[in-house]
């Protein structure tokens, strides 16, 4: 006897048979009401960067590199940091040396980032220990 196609018994589930992957956790961050600058990074993830930023109990400052925002409101803005982050690719040469100087000459902690990604932000936040 063969059992017509609608009274075979359902097939497995390949995607459910599959076992998920799951991400390792980003490493964990505590901001502490610290006021983070991130100067450039792409314009799509600065909403990602903010998030990060503020679920991690930091305040989120921005400052495009002197892309479109004026580089003269960049020092008001270092100013203002506890913590500096600087995507390093994502600024103009001008913006990286004034990060560079002014967290060198005031002590302010400074991480530089190559990749603009939302991981090594968050790998650099951690490394830094604010």
């Amino acid at each position: 006897d063969r059992l017509a196609a609608s009274e075979a018994p359902p097939a497995a589930d390949p995607v459910a048979a599959t076992p998920a992957v799951i991400d390792p956790a980003p490493p964990a961050i505590a901001l502490q009401q610290q006021q983070v600058l991130c100067v450039g990074g792409r314009n799509g993830n600065v909403c990602s960067y903010r998030e990060l930023i503020e679920r991690s109990g930091g305040h989120f400052l921005h400052h495009d590199g002197g892309q479109e925002a004026s580089i003269n409101l960049l020092d008001a803005s270092l100013a203002a940091a506890d913590l500096v982050i600087c995507q390093t690719g994502c600024i103009s040469h001008n913006a990286y040396w004034r990060v560079k100087d002014y967290c060198k000459r005031t002590g302010k902690p400074c991480v530089f980032i190559d990749n603009p990604s939302i991981s090594s932000l968050a790998r650099g936040l951690a490394a830094c220990r604010v």
